[in-house]
């Protein structure tokens, strides 16, 4: 179902309930997790994504504006990028606004799920060269899932548009242990979704799309309880547990510390990037990079 007044899952009210101010602890989860978006941008084919032109772009979850903060060095010599953005915290709608300068104008605020972009659809300004979700869609119903490939590649502007969805897998350390959290402490929470959800949708789609996997390492040295503490509050979209009673979890306690290797945990991860547009399957490629990064190089 999509539309205004489509069902909400506990998961997207716990995220909107995170997302706040109060909540975050963004300097702590980008110091772990910038090595996401960093192997994105050192791994992508620019000149077919930026051609030298005036583009229009839709931010999709947009989140508080991390990706087109490390994205904008990147681009010199790029021309204006009208940036709309859409995300249903209010919140993270006022950070993205601030962040975003020169080569990006700051357009359309949508305070909105990517389930009601159906609604957005229908306006004459809703038609974009570059329509991407970096990070987000993982709060939802699967069976909305089909419906936002919809929309998403219906924004896109004809013959040129390309879309991109960047999105965790199952195998991802991300996913596994927001799964088992729900499971120990009883969480009304939904499960997220997650690439194969988006992979078994796009194939029913009859869409041109294809995919790529990225894996890399999340590490937090183990002296540093309190980043290790921050960052698995953010995989679980809840800071109500400390530290101490995730460790006297048993299964919590095992998937935490099979993942430590000397002075470190290295949390592995596999993210999707699934492009989507008529230039999808040749026009934006991965550039070849290795496959296995970490954010932090002590940690090798």
């Amino acid at each position: 179902m999509s539309g205004r007044n489509a069902p909400t899952t506990p998961t997207f009210h716990d995220a909107i309930a995170f997302y706040e101010e109060k909540t975050l602890d963004l300097d702590r989860w980008f110091q772990v997790a910038d090595v996401d978006y960093l192997l994105l941008l050192s791994s992508l084919d620019f000149e077919a994504l930026f051609p030298a032109r005036r583009l229009r772009l839709l931010d999709v979850g947009c989140g508080t504006g991390r990706f087109p903060s490390l994205l904008r060095p990147w681009l010199n010599g790029v021309p204006t990028i009208e940036y709309d953005f859409l995300d249903p915290s209010p919140y993270c709608l006022q950070v993205m606004r601030e962040c975003l300068v020169a080569p990006f104008e700051a357009g359309q605020a949508l305070a909105m799920r990517a389930e009601e972009l159906d609604v957005w659809r229908q306006q004459r300004a809703a038609t974009y060269d570059i329509v991407w979700a970096i990070h987000s869609l993982y709060c939802g119903q699967v069976e909305d899932v089909p419906g936002i490939i919809r929309n998403l590649d219906g924004l896109l502007a004809p013959g040129v548009g390309v879309g991109l969805i960047y999105i965790a897998t199952r195998r991802s350390f991300y996913l596994q242990l927001h799964d088992l959290y729900r499971e120990v402490f009883a969480s009304p929470m939904g499960s997220f979704l997650g690439a194969d959800e988006y992979a078994a949708a796009f194939d029913a789609s009859g869409l041109p799309w294809s995919e790529e996997r990225l894996r890399f390492f999340h590490v937090v040295p183990l002296e540093d309880h309190r980043l290790l503490e921050s960052y698995l509050h953010k995989c679980a979209l809840d800071p109500s547990q400390p530290l101490s009673v995730w460790q006297r979890q048993d299964s919590l306690h095992d998937l935490i510390e099979s993942c430590r290797e000397g002075g470190f945990y290295r949390f592995p991860q596999e993210v999707a990037l699934f492009r989507f547009g008529v230039p999808a399957a040749g026009a934006v490629k991965l550039l070849p990079k290795p496959q296995f990064l970490t954010n932090c190089t002590a940690g090798r």
